[in-house]
C-alpha cells in the first residue's frame, strides 16, 4: 500500500514541470505555479503521513488480537491448567514362590504357586481451587494365570482388567465452617489399620477402596472428627435384595496429648444385611514416638450387636506395639516387640459369639502368609480341620482374622545407607480349641531386605516360614514358606 501512495506522489510531481513548460508561461506565472506546486505537494506529503499513520495504528490493533487469541486459546491456559494438574501411580513387579499356603502338604502341589504379580496404577489429582481438589485412579492386576483372579470376569481382581480404583471429590471449608467433605470412591486408613484399611480384602490388596461419604470436622488445629457412610459391598439395586454391607460410623484423632501423643477413638458399625449381621465396634488407640528413642502403640477394641439372626456378638480384641531405637549406634538398630489378639468362639456355649470379626482388618498386616492361612475358601484350607474360625465371615475371600494371638519379636537395622533389613520371629496360637486339641497354631519366621535406590524405586527380598504346632498333629506338617522379589516404582 505504502509502495502504491509513493508511486502516485512521484509521477504528479513530475508531471506539473511539464506542462508548465508547454505554455511558455511568464515570470510571474512561474512563480504562480511554483506556489501552486509547492502546496499541492506539501498536502498530498499530508495525506500520506496521515495514511501512513493510520496503517501503523491498524498493524497495532491486528497484532495485539492476534496475542490475546493466543493467549486465551493456548499459552497461558495450558500454563495455568498444567500447574492445577499433578499425575502419580506405581508400577510394582513380584516375583512369588508360594509353598503350602492351605494345606501344610508338600505332596499336594495345587497350592505351590511361582508367579509374577504386576501391578500398576495411574493416580491424577485436578486441584481446581484453594478449596476443591478431585482425584481419579487407574489400576491393573495380572497375578499368574488364573490364580487369585475373579473368573466371573465381573471383579476388580481380573487379569488385564483396568478398573476405577479410587474416583472422589474433596472440598474443604463447607459453608465457611472447618469441614471438609469428600465423596466418591476412596481409601481409609486408619492407626495402623488393626480394624480399618482396606474394603476389599477378597481381591488380594489390588484395591482397598470404599464408596461413600465423609465428613471431616476439624474441631481444633490438631482435632478432627470423621463421620463415616461407605458402602463395602454393593448388592441388587433393588431395597428388597437386603444384599448390602455397609459401614458407617465416627472416627476421632488427636495428634497431640499431653503426656500421651496421639490419640484416637471410634464408634463402628458394620451392617451385612444378607448375613443379618450388625456389629458395633467401640476401641481406642494411643500412639507416639519419643526423642529418647521409644515408641509405640496400643489399640483395643469390643464388639456387640448382633453376629447373626440368632445370635449377639460379643467379642474383643487388641494390638500392642513397642520399639527402641539406638539413635547413636552404627546402623542404628531397633528392637520392637509385639502382641495381637483377636478371640475366638466358645463352641461351648450357645448364646453370644465371642469370635472376633474382622472389620476391615484384613489387609497382611502380619505378613502374605498368614493372610493365606486365613482366607475364607472352604474345606481346602488346613485350619478347617483344627477350628470353624470363618463361620460368619460377611465376604467369600477376605481374609478372617479371628480366634488367635501373635507375640513377636524382631529387629531392624540400616546396613547401609540406603539398605535396610528386618528380622522377626512370632508364635501363633490359638484362643479357642475344640475338646483334647492344642492351641499351638506354630513358629512364624520372616525376613525382609529393602534397598531403596533413589525416592521413586526400590528393591525388597522377602522370606518367611509358617511351621505348623501341635495343632495340625492330625494332618501332614510340612513348612508353609514364602518367598519373592520386588521391584517398586512411585511417582
Amino acid at each position: 500500500m505504502l509502495k502504491k501512495i509513493s508511486v502516485l506522489a512521484l509521477t504528479g510531481l513530475l508531471a506539473l514541470p511539464v506542462s508548465a513548460l508547454a505554455a511558455a508561461p511568464t515570470v510571474q506565472d512561474l512563480e504562480q505555479k511554483m506556489m501552486e506546486m509547492t502546496h499541492n505537494f506539501n498536502a498530498q506529503m499530508q495525506a500520506m503521513q496521515k495514511e501512513i499513520s493510520a496503517l501503523k495504528t491498524k498493524n497495532a490493533d491486528i497484532s495485539k488480537d492476534v496475542a490475546d487469541v493466543k493467549s486465551v486459546a493456548g499459552t497461558t491456559g495450558a500454563a495455568d491448567w498444567t500447574k492445577k494438574i499433578s499425575l502419580g501411580g506405581q508400577v510394582r513387579l513380584r516375583g512369588y514362590d508360594l509353598q503350602n499356603v492351605w494345606n501344610f502338604d508338600n505332596s499336594k502341589d495345587w497350592d505351590h504357586w511361582n508367579v509374577f504379580r504386576l501391578k500398576s496404577s495411574l493416580k491424577a489429582t485436578v486441584k481446581a481451587t484453594k478449596d476443591v481438589t478431585a482425584v481419579v485412579q487407574m489400576t491393573d492386576q495380572t497375578y499368574g494365570e488364573g490364580v487369585g483372579v475373579d473368573s466371573s470376569g465381573e471383579g476388580d481382581n481380573r487379569d488385564n482388567k483396568i478398573f476405577l480404583d479410587n474416583a472422589y471429590i474433596n472440598a474443604r471449608n463447607m459453608f465457611g465452617l472447618p469441614v471438609d467433605l469428600t465423596l466418591g470412591r476412596q481409601n481409609l486408613i486408619y492407626g495402623s489399620g488393626f480394624v480399618v484399611l482396606d474394603g476389599q480384602s477378597q481381591f488380594a490388596s489390588t484395591s482397598i477402596y470404599f464408596d461413600g461419604v465423609k465428613l471431616r470436622w476439624h474441631a481444633t488445629k490438631k482435632t478432627s472428627v470423621d463421620l463415616l457412610y461407605m458402602k463395602d459391598q454393593e448388592g441388587n439395586r433393588d431395597n428388597a435384595s437386603n444384599d448390602d454391607i455397609t459401614l458407617s460410623g465416627a472416627y476421632l484423632i488427636s495428634k497431640q496429648c499431653s503426656l500421651i501423643g496421639k490419640s484416637e477413638a471410634y464408634i463402628l458399625n458394620r451392617n451385612d444385611e444378607g448375613k443379618k449381621k450388625s456389629i458395633w465396634m467401640y476401641g481406642l488407640r494411643l500412639s507416639d514416638k519419643l526423642a529418647n528413642g521409644i515408641d509405640y502403640s496400643a489399640e483395643g477394641a469390643i464388639q456387640r450387636g448382633d453376629a447373626s439372626a440368632t445370635q449377639g456378638q460379643d467379642a474383643y480384641g487388641y494390638k500392642l506395639n513397642a520399639g527402641y531405637t539406638f539413635k547413636n549406634a552404627a546402623m542404628t538398630p531397633r528392637l520392637y516387640l509385639g502382641y495381637a489378639f483377636m478371640s475366638g468362639d466358645d463352641t461351648s456355649t450357645t448364646g453370644d459369639n465371642e469370635g472376633w470379626d474382622v472389620f476391615y482388618g484384613g489387609w497382611p498386616q502380619f505378613g502374605d502368609l498368614l493372610v493365606w492361612e486365613y482366607v475364607n475358601i472352604g474345606a481346602g484350607n488346613a485350619l478347617n480341620g483344627v477350628y470353624n474360625y470363618n463361620k460368619l465371615s460377611s465376604t467369600g475371600g477376605e481374609a478372617v482374622y479371628s480366634n488367635f494371638g501373635i507375640a513377636t519379636l524382631g529387629a531392624s537395622v540400616n546396613l547401609l545407607k540406603n539398605l535396610n533389613a528386618n528380622l522377626s520371629y512370632s508364635k501363633v496360637t490359638f484362643d479357642k480349641v475344640a475338646a483334647g486339641m492344642s492351641d499351638d497354631f506354630g513358629d512364624y519366621y520372616q525376613a525382609k531386605l529393602k534397598y531403596k535406590y533413589n525416592k521413586q524405586l526400590s528393591f525388597s527380598l522377602y522370606g518367611a516360614i509358617m511351621a505348623p504346632g501341635d495343632a495340625f498333629n492330625a494332618t501332614p506338617k510340612d513348612n508353609a514358606t514364602e518367598l519373592y522379589w520386588e521391584s517398586d516404582f512411585r511417582f
